[in-house]
């Protein structure tokens, strides 16, 4: 049975809170089972503590496993708590800004690609993209290997020029070697989802 994963990203909540949403992931759920839910990013409107238990509350709700990062959105709007409390209320949440997801059929990890002194660009640095590689490295070649961001990216030049919004600065020489390393399904948000197999991924089957 194919591996599935189900993706969502900025849900924003305290902007556009909808009822009829969580209906219709719940149903959505019902029918594709997915083993874990990603969530990648925008969870809220700015980064109150209620947005956060509402956002969580709504995800945890969903059933499966959630595996969520942070977007620009998910942290304090107003200073100093941009600065002195950036990830206190995302981490009550969530424990961590880079989780790891792993069962017998997929090992997901997350990266957080937010920086408190810009508002929507961020950056993900040569350090964090080595400690995915590392982990999927020392992934089962059997299982489905998920890497997972928040921003604009692109992964095959480092930067995006895509739309108008701020460009995520990434490290440009780390993602070649994870695709060596394993299949990988590249997890964005703002609106934007970049597939990319590997020929193992086809023999796979996932």
């Amino acid at each position: 049975m194919p591996t599935r994963i189900l993706h969502v990203s900025d849900l924003h909540f305290g902007a556009r809170d909808d009822p009829i949403l969580e209906r219709g992931l719940a149903s959505l759920i019902e029918r594709v089972t997915p083993e874990v839910v990603i969530a990648s990013g925008d969870l809220t409107d700015r980064g109150r503590r209620d947005q956060h238990e509402r956002a969580a509350g709504f995800l945890k709700r969903l059933g499966p496993p959630v595996l969520a990062i942070p977007g620009n959105h998910d942290i304090p709007y107003a200073f100093p708590a941009r600065f002195t409390s950036t990830w206190a209320e995302f981490e009550r949440q969530w424990r961590t800004t880079e989780p790891e997801y792993v069962s017998p059929e997929a090992h997901v990890v997350g990266l957080n690609s937010v920086r408190p002194w810009r508002h929507q660009s961020g950056g993900i640095s040569e350090q964090q993209l080595e400690r995915a590689t590392t982990k999927l490295l020392q992934a089962s070649t059997e299982k489905l290997r998920v890497v997972v961001g928040f921003g604009r990216m692109s992964w095959s030049t480092g930067v995006s020029d895509e739309f108008r919004k701020r460009r995520l600065r990434i490290a440009s020489r780390v993602l070649p070697p994870v695709d060596e390393a394993c299949v990988v399904l590249r997890f964005g948000a703002h609106g934007r989802l970049r597939l990319r197999w590997t020929s193992a991924a086809h023999a796979s089957g996932r």
